[in-house]
């Protein structure tokens, strides 16, 4: 089987995600990382309609980052119900999603998930 990977690198947001209150009320700028495989056995030249636009995907990701959540997995698990329901054609994937600047005291780095399906 081939397989095309489709990737957008370092999406940014800012969004309301997080336990404490003052996250969701402060929000927090995210770094995203998608990448999607999906199945090239039907793709045709220069025809978009056989493949996945980026810009499909990323109006996608935006519409789940605008909302508010608690969990950074939540948003994954969305993402990845949001781009099956579009896309049959992707086998399979990863999301990764990174908090900039985390309210944990002591931490002076970034904290994340990454999500694989």
């Amino acid at each position: 089987m081939e397989i095309f990977k489709i990737r957008l690198i370092d999406l940014q947001f800012y969004a309301r995600i997080g336990v404490f209150e003052q996250e969701r009320i402060v929000g927090n700028n995210f770094i995203l990382n998608i990448e999607l495989d999906i199945d090239s056995s039907e793709f045709i030249k220069e025809n978009l309609s056989t493949s996945i636009s980026y810009a499909s995907i990323y109006e996608e990701v935006k519409k789940i980052m605008n909302k508010d959540w608690l969990l950074l997995e939540t948003v994954a698990v969305s993402l990845k119900e949001t781009f099956l329901e579009h896309w049959p054609q992707i086998l399979s994937g990863r999301i990764s999603i990174v908090k900039e600047a985390p309210p944990i005291s002591g931490i002076n780095g970034k904290c994340g998930i990454e999500y694989l399906f």
